[in-house]
C-alpha cells in the first residue's frame, strides 16, 4: 500500500473547501464552477508536492501550474478551454504512465 499523501486535517481542510465551495455555487455565475474546481486542485497539489514520486511532482509543478486564471477566462474563453485541455491531456498522460496501462488496450 502507498503511502498517505494527505494528513486528516490536509484532508479535511480540503473537504471544507470543496463542501462550502459547493454551496457557495448556488448563489454565484456558472462560469465560477471551473475556478473554484481549479482552486482546490492547486489545494490539492500544494498539500501533496513533496509527498509524490517525481512524475507527479513534475505535472504538479508544471502542466497543473499552467492553467490561467479569472482574467484569462474572461478575456479568451477559448484559449483558456485549450489549456484546461491541456492539463487533462497532461493529467490524463500521468495516469497512464503511473498505473503502467496500455492506451490501445480498450
Amino acid at each position: 500500500m502507498a503511502a498517505m499523501v494527505l494528513s486528516e486535517d490536509e484532508a479535511l481542510e480540503l473537504l471544507a473547501f470543496l463542501v462550502t465551495a459547493a454551496r457557495t455555487q448556488v448563489d454565484e455565475a456558472a462560469e465560477y464552477g471551473s475556478l473554484r474546481l481549479l482552486t482546490a486542485a492547486g489545494r490539492l497539489a500544494d498539500a501533496i508536492v513533496d509527498r509524490v514520486s517525481p512524475d507527479t511532482r513534475a505535472f504538479l509543478t508544471g502542466p497543473l501550474k499552467q492553467v490561467p486564471d479569472l482574467a484569462v477566462r474572461s478575456a479568451d474563453p477559448a484559449g483558456y478551454a485549450a489549456s484546461l485541455d491541456a492539463v487533462c491531456r497532461a493529467v490524463g498522460q500521468l495516469l497512464v504512465d503511473h498505473f503502467g496501462l496500455d492506451r490501445r488496450a480498450t
